[in-house]
């Protein structure tokens, strides 16, 4: 259970302040468009089991009663028939709380008043003109409206249409789909990670907030065209053209290698996620942002080449200060501060980088005279545990060098590293005898080195290796025997 609740954390080891608040921030935003979206659900299912209570409470006290006065027996059938109609009677006094149902219910009673309740002609006396079908529409609209503004996901929503533009400031805190709120929280925090490596922080979150709120006005812009004007009575809403500008900012750069490869692809497959979310998953209007998805990830690619970096004064102090405190330290204070920079660089995702780093590391500290045991230990646990990547020949390199410096425990983690990947048989024997060897010298879990030695004797034994294996292997016997005995000795019971 540790190694999986290390293994979960592990991601989150790099993390900032900013960071955290800003995942706040996103849970929030997740828990508020679960709310809006899930309350009309669950106030139908209220209604629904209010309308069952209610039915049971009246059946029982008054409607059962009256069928029994008139000489009929109130049996189940009669009961269903008397259900339907008490719901049909509920329904017309307690509307249906699902606002897109009773949307379609409001067109139908607009109609019915407008053509049979004196509708229209109460609009040609207010409006001295009998009204044709545009302003007929424009009359329904207005009516539907003054329903929907009574709810949070329309109020808030950009709707084209109706030019509610002080909506662009509030479109993106509501989400379309829970797929594009997993793909908000997860995209917006790799973007925000990886362009502070680049720019100033505060300009991510600036360039987030303006793009969110000006991708309205784009929107706006395209469903006036003749394809997509079908969608200009639908609501906008989201952040995945600011996601998409986002993303384009990480692929582009002036600087040759200043963007990983990795995350130049990671971004072009989140614009091809998030276009087919809102192309396949999301309804109407966002088909239309689908197509606009494109443009923002060029506009984030222009502004990603020619942002320029952190400040060039700044970075200059840092460096030069860098310097000045690289030259006052010790060769040894900086070798450990060169492991410290790796592990950092491998737990950030810059796994050449801090693979290059930390050869060069833990090599010189191996090869320091004398040798600083607990230092090499440590530094072997921690570039184990972390996400730098080595061939199996450095790591058995390395392991077979701790040997030979008498640091067993650092040995023991390099080796086992080593041939978790190595290929070749002879090599992967070799470090198996040196294991268990180690280990029995040691005493360090006697019964995990009779493994390592088994497999010894499994591949071949009747060779050398096959020998010092059967040797260490009698000497690990011996070992479990007195550690039985002392066992049993510890516990026996005196006079």
């Amino acid at each position: 259970m540790k190694i999986k609740l290390k293994t979960l954390l592990k991601p989150f080891r790099f993390f900032k302040i900013h960071h955290y608040l800003t995942l706040l921030v996103i849970f929030g935003i997740g828990v508020f468009n679960f709310e809006t979206t899930l309350d009309p659900q669950i106030q139908e299912f209220r209604q629904k089991k209010e309308i069952h209570e209610s039915f049971e409470k009246w059946w029982n006290e008054e409607r059962a009663q009256e069928f029994k006065n008139v000489g009929l027996t109130p049996n189940d059938t009669i009961k269903a028939q008397e259900f339907e109609l008490y719901k049909e009677r509920y329904k017309v006094e307690n509307p249906t709380p699902i606002i897109e149902d009773r949307i379609e219910e409001m067109k139908g009673e607009f109609l019915d008043w407008w053509e049979n309740q004196g509708g229209k002609e109460q609009y040609a006396a207010e409006h001295g003109n009998f009204p044709t079908d545009k302003q007929y529409e424009a009359e329904l609209k207005k009516w539907i409206n003054n329903y929907t503004d009574k709810f949070i996901r329309y109020r808030w929503a950009y709707i084209p249409s109706r030019g509610n533009s002080e909506s662009f400031f509030t479109c993106g805190l509501l989400l379309p789909s829970l797929w594009s709120f997993i793909f908000f929280a997860v995209c917006f925090m790799f973007a925000l990670i990886q362009l502070e490596k680049r720019w100033n922080t505060l300009f991510v979150y600036a360039y987030a907030i303006v793009i969110t709120i000006i991708s309205g006005f784009f929107v706006d812009i395209l469903v006036n065209t003749s394809f997509f004007e079908h969608f200009a009575s639908q609501r906008y809403i989201g952040v995945s053209l600011m996601l998409c500008f986002l993303l384009g900012a990480n692929t582009f750069d002036k600087e040759k290698d200043a963007i990983p490869s990795y995350v130049c692809k990671i971004s072009e497959f989140g614009l091809a996620i998030s276009m087919a979310i809102d192309w396949f998953l999301n309804p109407g209007i966002f088909n239309a942002v689908a197509v606009e998805s494109p443009i923002f990830f060029a506009l984030g690619g222009v502004a990603g080449y020619f942002m320029p970096h952190r400040s060039e004064n700044d970075s200059t102090q840092t460096t030069d200060n860098a310097q000045r405190a690289e030259e006052t330290v010790s060769p040894g204070e900086r070798i450990r501060n060169m492991i410290t920079k790796g592990l950092e660089a491998a737990n950030n995702g810059e796994t050449e980088n801090a693979a290059r780093i930390l050869q060069y590391g833990l090599t010189a500290l191996l090869r320091e005279e004398p040798v600083k045991f607990q230092d090499v230990k440590d530094a072997a646990n921690k570039i184990a545990g972390s996400y730098a990547e080595f061939p199996s020949l450095q790591w058995l390199e390395w392991g077979a060098t701790a040997k030979q410096k008498n640091i067993p425990e650092a040995a023991i983690v390099l080796l086992e590293k080593g041939i978790a990947k190595e290929k070749d048989a002879m090599l992967i024997r070799r470090a198996h005898l040196d294991i268990g060897e180690l280990r029995i010298k040691t005493k360090l879990d006697i019964n995990v080195a009779m493994e390592h030695l088994e497999k010894v004797l499994k591949e071949k034994d009747d060779d050398k290796l096959a020998e010092q294996a059967k040797k260490l292997m009698e000497e690990g016997r011996n070992i479990l025997v007195q550690q039985a005995y002392a066992g049993t000795k510890k516990f026996k019971v005196t006079n």
